[in-house]
């Protein structure tokens, strides 16, 4: 049998990972909220400090979770695919080359590098950061995830529950 939902014992891996999916939307959901703020209302250093906070802990916190993926869970689905570990990782790079050139810009904003297009800039690249966030989440979600439950064995799983317990 090659069900992975049976004498498992918590915390869950997979249940880990979205746990930390939905505290990442939430700080995401902050940095649209900021950015609807600063559209409305004006760009001003201190929702500007919000957002490049935001952007900063967001961006650790998702690292530090595809680090977790990439050391132990990869390498298990290895084993069961060729491909698939392959197309996430080239869409993580994308999605860091994004992060980084946002960050770059923010870093050019905070040393005074501003121009008459900062603001729309910043707001553009950051949205599609929060966008690139989102959808490699729900990607995960929608489909890293079930092919874990599927490929899987049970005793993957374990060391996989193992292996994670160390970042708890």
């Amino acid at each position: 049998m090659n069900s992975v939902n049976s004498n498992i014992e918590c915390p869950d891996p997979l249940e880990m990972l979205i746990a930390e999916h939905q505290k990442d939307l939430e700080l995401l959901d902050g940095i649209e909220k900021e950015l609807e703020s600063i559209q409305a209302n004006g760009f001003t250093a201190e929702a500007f400090k919000h957002v490049a906070d935001s952007l900063r802990q967001v961006g650790k916190e998702i690292h530090r979770h595809c680090d977790m993926e990439e050391r132990h869970l990869f390498p298990l689905l290895e084993k069961h695919l060729f491909e698939s570990p392959n197309i996430i990782r080239y869409e993580r790079r994308e999605m860091w080359h994004t992060f980084n050139r946002l960050m770059d810009f923010v870093k050019d904003v905070e040393d005074g590098k501003i121009h008459g297009t900062t603001i729309r800039e910043f707001i553009q690249m950051t949205k599609n950061v929060v966008l690139c966030f989102r959808s490699h989440n729900q990607k995960e979600e929608t489909i890293l995830f079930p092919m874990v439950k599927r490929l899987l064995t049970i005793r993957e799983y374990k060391e996989l529950q193992k292996n994670f317990g160390t970042f708890v």
